[in-house]
């Protein structure tokens, strides 16, 4: 059995660190709602998804049928009496790896603790600072400023203190979040967020704010001895740095888009540089897929540059679950847009999910999205939360 799980509260038990962590309602809540998610992302086949009972509608199920995808569910409660050859999790933490080894699943196939402790201290935000170090010192090219770290509240005060725009970013934190947009010097508010990190989690990455023009990502997999690149991320964040949603694109056009901006050759020496640095320190401790957040921004003379090292996100994550929607159920020439959604009210949800299928249906051919919207993952009228693409014919 090839088993998936969507554990979205990753980054915030990589925050805590130990074992016996209580995700916080909400994230329990995305846990549930979109467990099958994996259905998109999993090797061909027929993956068994870790889910609550009932999780899969008949009329989910049937919409499936027309692209070939087929899936098998268990509980949590049922894993001691599964025949597990391999987990495959959204990110692994202390706290995963007991629940599922207290499951019944094989701790072979878990991350032993010592690994687990690796991946903690590479999920901190100072690996951009080294990503930043590494490609500074192998490539010609006016990269940003490298983020440095502050341990005390006069060092936050005097990197606020600034005339410059400035960004604080927590050590861990989910992707787009942790973030504190420092506009007004080191007033009462930043003082209190910016102690209640530092008490908390010891420090502090403190960057230069950047006039952004777009979001992008590159994606790579590890195998655990080499890492190899799996392709190109183009996102939308909210006004807060918060994930919003993905360009759903074959991966040659948004090569060729960024490459219209910066150049083929810079790209090339960026993603081999980083292969190369991610072999030597990802590899050996870490086995799935992570990205690293890029961004074209304007520089001061009006120019726009490549920021290749923003964050790294050491688990899965929303652009390369879109990139491999893309590349496995895309119509050749046709793009579109991955989202996930939230709306705090039942009801709300559910009602646009029936107004987009009547108005915009899927269509589907040969196991191939044409045009349409097509939900990820079940919506109920209960639902808050939403995986869904919606697909323009070329």
């Amino acid at each position: 059995m090839n088993l998936y799980l969507f554990n979205p509260e990753n980054d915030l038990a990589i925050a805590f660190g130990g074992v016996n962590y209580t995700p916080p309602p909400a994230a329990q809540l995305i846990g549930r709602e979109l467990s099958l998610l994996p259905l998109w992302y999993a090797d061909e086949g027929t993956p068994t998804v870790i889910a609550p009972p009932d999780a899969v509608p008949d009329d989910f199920r049937h919409s499936l049928d027309s692209l070939g995808v087929s899936v098998s569910t268990v509980t949590w409660s049922q894993l001691a009496e599964c025949r597990v050859n391999r987990v495959n999790v959204w990110g692994g933490n202390h706290d995963l790896s007991r629940r599922l080894s207290q499951a019944g699943v094989d701790a072979s196939l878990l991350p032993t603790p010592a690994q687990c402790d690796r991946i903690r201290a590479l999920s901190h935000r100072r690996l951009a600072t080294d990503v930043g170090q590494y490609l500074t010192g192998r490539i010609d090219y006016p990269f940003p400023s490298l983020p440095v770290e502050l341990h005390t509240p006069d060092e936050v005060r005097i990197f606020t203190e600034q005339p410059e725009r400035r960004v604080l970013k927590a050590p861990w934190s989910g992707s787009g979040r942790g973030l504190y947009w420092n506009l007004y010097g080191y007033d009462r508010s930043l003082a209190q967020w910016s102690n209640g990190v530092l008490q908390k989690q010891g420090a502090l990455m403190g960057e230069l704010f950047y006039d952004k023009v777009s979001d992008w990502a590159m994606e790579f997999y590890s195998d655990g001895q080499r890492v190899t690149f799996a392709g190109y991320s183009s996102f939308l964040t909210d006004g807060h740095g918060a994930y919003k949603s993905n360009r759903l694109a074959p991966d040659d056009s948004l090569k060729r888009e960024l490459c219209a901006v910066v150049g083929d050759e810079l790209m090339e020496k960026v993603k081999t540089s980083l292969i190369d640095f991610f072999t030597s320190r990802i590899a050996p401790c870490y086995r799935g897929y992570f990205g690293v957040d890029m961004m074209l921004y304007r520089a001061s003379d009006g120019t726009i540059r490549l920021h290749p090292f923003v964050e790294v996100n050491l688990r899965m994550n929303m652009g390369m679950v879109a990139r491999r929607i893309a590349d496995r159920f895309m119509t050749e020439g046709s793009e579109g847009t991955y989202r996930v959604d939230y709306c705090p009210r039942a009801g709300e949800l559910y009602r646009d999910h029936l107004e987009r299928q009547h108005e915009n249906p899927a269509v589907i051919r040969q196991g191939k999205f044409v045009k349409g919207y097509f939900a990820l993952t079940p919506v109920w009228p209960h639902s808050r939360y939403r995986a869904s693409i919606e697909v323009s014919s070329p």
